[in-house]
């Protein structure tokens, strides 16, 4: 019997509230109106477009599971293929959009039994999927409008601010662990959500984005979230910042206000090229079959995983 979670009210399935989902293919980027914006975007250090984009983001709205990874430059689809493999993990073990509400104890056992099924999967892997991995799980609980679990490993960033009280920090903890070189997660930790949250996360190409000089990253990040709606963060950070001198890494962001995420169905990954499917993707965009701009997606399909913009 699968477990079910839902992000969203307890509502019937035809009142349920459905997410806009706009899609810019020629960006890598995805928007839902006020409540989370995502893009990837590929690196110039060291890299040139016929490289792969190691660099990858998952956005599983069946099952309110965000993530972000980051392959090597050896085997740059690694993160992909391993956002499939924890994403199919998830359909095994918790419904889609099935509004439930969870108490503290079957947080818990969902915890538990979460933490052995990827512990599983990560000691099955080979030394060549290496990847960083960063996620949240969104839940809606008796206790609190909702619970996170974070599942983290390698130097990927979870960034937690508070709209209203101001506070601001860095839930992830950077480590040297990677997919496909450890049996398990560095950190799996439960994160406090109330209706004021932000969450943002990213790649550690974050930190080719200059911050001003007054603000620690962690204020710049809450100043995002206090002046700008989550689906513009993204393009904001990679679009008005000139990078550090070094150049632009490959980047992956997601940026959410976790408790408005509506009860939707579908699931997108976006990022994660092989070489080939880098340079097809990047002869495609010069040939003109994407457009620069945020049209309707059509790709909410119940538990399918979409690749966009490869």
């Amino acid at each position: 019997m699968k477990l079910s979670a839902s992000i969203g009210e307890n509502l019937p399935p035809n009142l349920r509230p459905k997410a806009i989902v706009l899609v810019n293919r020629y960006k890598r980027s995805l928007r839902c109106p006020g409540i989370l914006g995502a893009r990837v975007q590929q690196g110039l250090i060291g890299s040139s477009s016929s490289a792969g984009m190691g660099d990858c983001l998952l956005l599983d709205f069946s099952r309110g599971f965000f993530a972000v990874a980051d392959g090597s430059e050896r085997n740059p689809s690694a993160s992909r293929e391993f956002m499939r493999l924890f994403s199919t993990m998830l359909t095994r073990i918790i419904s889609p959009s099935g509004g439930r509400v969870y108490g503290e104890k079957e947080v818990k056992t969902l915890k538990r039994r979460l933490i052995a099924e990827s512990d599983h999967l990560l000691q099955a892997l080979s030394f060549g999927d290496s990847c960083t991995f960063t996620g949240i799980l969104l839940l809606r609980t008796k206790k609190e409008a909702m619970a996170g679990l974070l599942f983290h490993t390698g130097d990927s960033l979870l960034f937690s601010c508070n709209v209203q009280t101001g506070e601001s920090r860095q839930w992830s903890k950077n480590n040297f662990w990677m997919v496909g070189r450890t049996p398990r997660f560095f950190q799996v930790d439960d994160l406090p959500i109330v209706s004021h949250t932000r969450l943002l996360l990213a790649t550690d190409g974050l930190a080719n984005i200059p911050f001003p000089l007054s603000q620690s990253r962690e204020e710049y990040i809450r100043e995002l979230f206090q002046t700008s709606a989550p689906e513009k963060i993204p393009d904001r950070l990679l679009e008005t910042n000139a990078p550090l001198s070094g150049g632009w890494d490959d980047t992956a962001i997601i940026a959410l206000d976790p408790c408005s995420v509506p009860i939707s169905s579908g699931c997108f990954l976006f990022g994660g090229t092989s070489r080939i499917e880098e340079r097809i993707f990047q002869e495609e965009k010069k040939q003109g079959l994407y457009q620069n701009r945020y049209l309707p997606s059509v790709g909410m399909e119940e538990d399918r995983t979409t690749p966009m913009g490869l």
